[in-house]
């Protein structure tokens, strides 16, 4: 499924626009927790999620609660509107990764749906507004142009090896870096 004409950049203007909120540089790592606070969503897990919102974790735990990954609940007794839910036994990083893709249905205003029902369109942009929360196109910037290696990049960025190889292979940072070689290096005539 084809992003509309511009999500892409208004994404990136997203995350640095949030960033800015949070008093953090374009290209510095952002803590998904941190980022919910701000927006004021809260965040439970499963375990925690259970104590106000019992019927909800049923359904969840009925429906593969192995493969569970996190969700935006509406309603509860936690007296807020939105809430999101994740499974804290992941790995630190897919909490991240799973925490920023709820986070993003949040930003965008994606309206509510049956649980285990999902707009195929919601679903695609929170797929690329979730890690570009994680790590911008400034930050892959960075990363390329001081040379870090993935496996530390990723680690200062709490993502996995493959979401940060992804972003930067989708920012173009290679790329991007190269050519300001080859001006660099290229003699003027």
């Amino acid at each position: 499924m084809k992003l509309r004409r511009g999500f892409k950049k208004e994404s990136e203007e997203i995350a640095v626009e949030l960033r800015s909120e949070l008093g953090l540089p374009p290209d510095a790592p952002m803590c998904p927790w941190k980022l919910a606070d701000h927006l004021e969503i809260p965040v439970h897990t499963l375990a925690t999620a259970q104590e106000f919102a019992p019927e909800s974790v049923a359904n969840l735990l009925a429906e593969g609660g192995n493969y569970f990954s996190a969700v935006t609940l509406f309603g509860g007794r936690s007296g807020h509107s939105r809430f999101i839910c994740h499974n804290e036994s992941h790995a630190p990083t897919r909490q991240r990764a799973n925490l920023s893709h709820e986070l993003a249905h949040a930003i965008l205003l994606h309206p509510a749906t049956r649980i285990f029902e999902c707009d195929p369109m919601a679903e695609e942009e929170a797929k690329w507004l979730g890690p570009t929360l994680l790590v911008t196109a400034a930050a892959t910037n960075r990363i390329v142009n001081e040379r870090l290696d993935h496996e530390s990049a990723a680690k200062q960025y709490g993502v996995s090896v493959e979401l940060l190889r992804m972003r930067v292979n989708v920012t173009g940072a290679n790329l991007i870096a190269s050519r300001k070689q080859f001006f660099r290096q290229k003699p003027t005539s």
